[in-house]
């Protein structure tokens, strides 16, 4: 069922995504659904535990670590690996995206969706590297905007063809560098 719950919220982000949405591809029936998870929130806190962590975790406190045009090369990495993968991890990648615009997440959601709130990195790692003269000019928060509407663009397009070539890190680090 997990499968079909980080489909589910991959495809229709957090706020959209219904029990139905889950349930039906999986076949089974709401009483079945709720006999394994007591709601929505539940199954998503899940999916944070076992698939938005660890191995499959976007690095974003990593990147703040090293700041500016480094931070801006890992988060850069990370997204081609993603890429290169498919399959699950482009599902994972689009669900942390999301969550910024998410309106309805728990405490636990809300918790997680703010460490992992990757256009606010990208504010701040663009301006660091702007005072490291690397990056382009412009008001951070438009070039992070950016960036992650050309990030989800990249993972929609990937997500429904499989055998789409994928940008390489430098080439998705070049858009911002001077």
């Amino acid at each position: 069922m997990l499968s079909f719950a980080l489909k589910a919220f991959a495809a229709n982000g957090y706020d959209k995504t219904a029990v139905d949405d889950i349930a039906r591809p999986a076949k089974c029936s709401h009483g079945l659904f709720y006999h394994y998870f007591k709601s929505k929130e539940e199954v998503f806190s899940v999916i944070i535990r076992e698939f938005l962590t660890g191995p499959y975790e976007l690095p974003i406190q990593k990147a703040l670590k090293l700041g500016g045009c480094d931070g801006l090369h890992l988060i850069a990495e990370y997204i081609e690996h993603v890429c290169k993968a498919g399959g699950k991890e482009i599902a994972i990648a689009k669900i942390t995206l999301s969550l910024s615009i998410a309106t309805t997440l728990d405490n636990e959601g809300q918790k997680f969706a703010a460490s992992h709130d990757l256009r606010s990195a990208l504010v701040t790692l663009i301006k660091q590297g702007q005072s490291e003269g690397k990056v382009i000019e412009g008001k951070p928060k438009d070039l992070a905007l950016i960036a992650t509407d050309a990030l989800q663009g990249c993972l929609a397009r990937l997500n429904s063809k499989s055998d789409d070539t994928v940008p390489s890190a430098d080439l998705l680090c070049r858009l911002l560098m001077k």
